[in-house]
Protein backbone atom coordinates (compact mmCIF):
# COMPACT_ATOMS: atom_id res chain seq x y z
CA UNK A 1 0.00 0.00 0.00
CA UNK A 2 3.05 2.32 0.19
CA UNK A 3 2.96 2.70 -3.62
CA UNK A 4 -0.65 3.86 -3.55
CA UNK A 5 0.11 7.46 -4.64
CA UNK A 6 2.65 6.64 -7.37
CA UNK A 7 0.18 6.66 -10.32
CA UNK A 8 -1.28 10.01 -9.20
CA UNK A 9 2.21 11.45 -8.80
CA UNK A 10 3.20 10.16 -12.26
CA UNK A 11 0.11 11.75 -13.80
CA UNK A 12 0.87 15.09 -12.13
CA UNK A 13 4.50 14.97 -13.34
CA UNK A 14 3.45 14.21 -16.91
CA UNK A 15 0.91 17.06 -16.90
CA UNK A 16 3.59 19.42 -15.58
CA UNK A 17 5.95 18.32 -18.34
CA UNK A 18 3.24 18.89 -20.94
CA UNK A 19 2.48 22.38 -19.62
CA UNK A 20 6.20 23.27 -19.55
CA UNK A 21 6.62 22.07 -23.14
CA UNK A 22 3.62 24.15 -24.23
CA UNK A 23 5.00 27.24 -22.48
CA UNK A 24 8.41 26.79 -24.14
CA UNK A 25 6.74 26.37 -27.54
CA UNK A 26 4.68 29.55 -27.03
CA UNK A 27 7.87 31.42 -26.09
CA UNK A 28 9.63 30.26 -29.25
CA UNK A 29 6.67 31.15 -31.43
CA UNK A 30 6.52 34.55 -29.75
CA UNK A 31 10.21 35.11 -30.47
CA UNK A 32 9.65 34.17 -34.10
CA UNK A 33 6.60 36.40 -34.50
CA UNK A 34 8.22 39.36 -32.79
CA UNK A 35 11.44 39.02 -34.75
CA UNK A 36 9.57 38.80 -38.05
CA UNK A 37 7.28 41.72 -37.19
CA UNK A 38 10.06 43.90 -35.90
CA UNK A 39 12.26 43.07 -38.86
CA UNK A 40 9.56 44.26 -41.25
CA UNK A 41 9.15 47.52 -39.34
CA UNK A 42 12.91 48.03 -38.99
CA UNK A 43 13.46 47.26 -42.65
CA UNK A 44 10.87 49.82 -43.72
CA UNK A 45 12.22 52.44 -41.33
CA UNK A 46 15.76 51.82 -42.45
CA UNK A 47 14.79 52.01 -46.09
CA UNK A 48 12.98 55.29 -45.53
CA UNK A 49 15.87 56.71 -43.53
CA UNK A 50 18.38 55.65 -46.16
CA UNK A 51 16.26 56.89 -49.01
CA UNK A 52 15.46 60.11 -47.20
CA UNK A 53 18.61 61.28 -45.52
CA UNK A 54 21.38 59.63 -47.48
CA UNK A 55 19.83 60.22 -50.87
CA UNK A 56 19.02 63.80 -50.20
CA UNK A 57 22.30 64.94 -48.70
CA UNK A 58 24.79 62.88 -50.62
CA UNK A 59 22.97 62.96 -53.93
CA UNK A 60 22.99 66.72 -54.20
CA UNK A 61 26.67 66.87 -53.37
CA UNK A 62 27.65 64.11 -55.79
CA UNK A 63 25.39 65.40 -58.56
CA UNK A 64 26.86 68.86 -58.26
CA UNK A 65 30.41 67.47 -58.25
CA UNK A 66 29.84 65.09 -61.18
CA UNK A 67 27.87 67.70 -63.09
CA UNK A 68 30.86 70.01 -63.04
CA UNK A 69 33.27 67.20 -63.99
CA UNK A 70 31.18 65.82 -66.90
CA UNK A 71 29.63 69.11 -67.81
CA UNK A 72 26.12 67.62 -67.52
CA UNK A 73 24.05 67.57 -64.37
CA UNK A 74 21.65 65.06 -65.96
CA UNK A 75 24.43 62.51 -66.47
CA UNK A 76 25.59 63.09 -62.90
CA UNK A 77 22.05 62.48 -61.58
CA UNK A 78 21.81 59.26 -63.62
CA UNK A 79 25.10 57.93 -62.21
CA UNK A 80 24.02 58.75 -58.67
CA UNK A 81 20.72 56.94 -59.15
CA UNK A 82 22.58 53.81 -60.29
CA UNK A 83 24.75 53.82 -57.20
CA UNK A 84 21.72 54.15 -54.94
CA UNK A 85 19.97 51.34 -56.80
CA UNK A 86 22.95 49.05 -56.09
CA UNK A 87 22.76 49.93 -52.38
CA UNK A 88 19.03 49.11 -52.29
CA UNK A 89 19.60 45.79 -54.08
CA UNK A 90 22.31 44.86 -51.56
CA UNK A 91 19.94 45.61 -48.68
CA UNK A 92 17.23 43.45 -50.23
CA UNK A 93 19.69 40.59 -50.84
CA UNK A 94 21.02 40.66 -47.25
CA UNK A 95 17.70 41.37 -45.52
CA UNK A 96 17.59 38.07 -43.56
CA UNK A 97 21.09 38.53 -42.17
CA UNK A 98 20.66 42.18 -41.38
CA UNK A 99 17.11 42.22 -40.06
CA UNK A 100 15.41 38.96 -38.97
CA UNK A 101 18.38 37.11 -37.53
CA UNK A 102 19.56 40.06 -35.46
CA UNK A 103 16.23 40.25 -33.64
CA UNK A 104 16.04 36.53 -32.82
CA UNK A 105 18.86 36.67 -30.27
CA UNK A 106 17.47 39.88 -28.78
CA UNK A 107 13.94 38.52 -28.31
CA UNK A 108 15.21 35.15 -27.07
CA UNK A 109 17.08 37.02 -24.33
CA UNK A 110 13.99 39.07 -23.46
CA UNK A 111 11.34 36.33 -23.50
CA UNK A 112 13.19 33.23 -22.32
CA UNK A 113 14.60 33.14 -18.83
CA UNK A 114 18.36 32.82 -18.56
CA UNK A 115 18.24 29.20 -17.27
CA UNK A 116 15.72 27.99 -19.88
CA UNK A 117 17.06 29.94 -22.86
CA UNK A 118 17.54 27.68 -25.88
CA UNK A 119 21.18 27.70 -26.98
CA UNK A 120 22.12 28.30 -30.60
CA UNK A 121 19.11 30.30 -31.77
CA UNK A 122 20.72 32.77 -34.14
CA UNK A 123 18.79 32.41 -37.38
CA UNK A 124 15.20 31.88 -38.49
CA UNK A 125 16.11 28.33 -39.53
CA UNK A 126 17.39 27.59 -36.01
CA UNK A 127 14.16 28.97 -34.59
CA UNK A 128 12.03 26.84 -36.93
CA UNK A 129 13.97 23.72 -35.91
CA UNK A 130 13.50 24.57 -32.21
CA UNK A 131 9.76 25.03 -32.75
CA UNK A 132 9.53 21.64 -34.49
CA UNK A 133 11.44 20.00 -31.63
CA UNK A 134 9.09 21.68 -29.16
CA UNK A 135 6.01 20.43 -30.98
CA UNK A 136 7.47 16.92 -31.06
CA UNK A 137 8.13 17.14 -27.33
CA UNK A 138 4.54 18.29 -26.75
CA UNK A 139 3.22 15.32 -28.72
CA UNK A 140 5.40 12.89 -26.74
CA UNK A 141 4.33 14.50 -23.48
CA UNK A 142 0.67 14.21 -24.50
CA UNK A 143 1.16 10.49 -25.15
CA UNK A 144 2.83 10.08 -21.75
CA UNK A 145 -0.11 11.85 -20.09
CA UNK A 146 -2.48 9.47 -21.83
CA UNK A 147 -0.47 6.45 -20.66
CA UNK A 148 -0.22 7.82 -17.10
CA UNK A 149 -3.97 8.50 -17.03
CA UNK A 150 -4.72 4.96 -18.23
CA UNK A 151 -2.47 3.56 -15.50
CA UNK A 152 -4.07 5.94 -12.99
CA UNK A 153 -7.58 4.67 -13.88
CA UNK A 154 -6.52 1.04 -13.70
CA UNK A 155 -4.63 1.45 -10.44
CA UNK A 156 -7.45 3.25 -8.65
CA UNK A 157 -10.23 1.05 -10.01
CA UNK A 158 -12.41 -0.62 -7.35
CA UNK A 159 -11.18 -4.05 -8.46
CA UNK A 160 -7.51 -3.11 -8.02
CA UNK A 161 -8.13 -1.37 -4.69
CA UNK A 162 -9.99 -4.45 -3.43
CA UNK A 163 -7.14 -6.68 -4.63
CA UNK A 164 -4.56 -4.46 -2.85
CA UNK A 165 -6.63 -4.47 0.35
CA UNK A 166 -6.98 -8.28 0.28
CA UNK A 167 -3.27 -8.59 -0.45
CA UNK A 168 -2.36 -6.25 2.43
CA UNK A 169 -4.49 -8.19 4.88
CA UNK A 170 -3.07 -11.47 3.62
CA UNK A 171 -6.27 -12.91 2.15
CA UNK A 172 -5.02 -13.07 -1.45
CA UNK A 173 -1.74 -13.95 -3.09
CA UNK A 174 0.22 -11.95 -5.70
CA UNK A 175 -1.93 -13.30 -8.54
CA UNK A 176 -5.10 -12.02 -6.89
CA UNK A 177 -6.41 -15.47 -6.00
CA UNK A 178 -8.12 -15.62 -2.63
CA UNK A 179 -6.47 -18.02 -0.19
CA UNK A 180 -9.10 -20.02 1.67
CA UNK A 181 -6.47 -21.15 4.14
CA UNK A 182 -6.11 -17.53 5.26
CA UNK A 183 -9.81 -16.67 5.36
CA UNK A 184 -10.94 -19.44 7.74
CA UNK A 185 -8.52 -18.64 10.60
CA UNK A 186 -9.15 -14.94 10.14
CA UNK A 187 -12.90 -15.49 10.26
CA UNK A 188 -12.61 -17.44 13.52
CA UNK A 189 -10.31 -14.82 15.01
CA UNK A 190 -12.85 -12.17 14.11
CA UNK A 191 -15.70 -14.15 15.71
CA UNK A 192 -13.86 -14.91 18.91
CA UNK A 193 -12.49 -11.40 19.28
CA UNK A 194 -16.09 -10.05 19.28
CA UNK A 195 -17.18 -12.45 22.04
CA UNK A 196 -14.33 -11.46 24.35
CA UNK A 197 -15.36 -7.83 24.30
Amino acid sequence: MSNFSIPADNLVQEVRGYVDAQIDNVKLRTVKGLSEGTSVIARLLLIFIILGAFVTALSFAVILLLGEIFGSYALAAFIMSGVLLIVILLLVALRHRIFKNSFISMYTDVICQRDTKPIGLNTVEDLDEAILRGESQIKQQSERISDAYTHFKQFYSPKHIMHEAFNAVGISNENGDIKLSSIIPMFFRFLFSKKKK
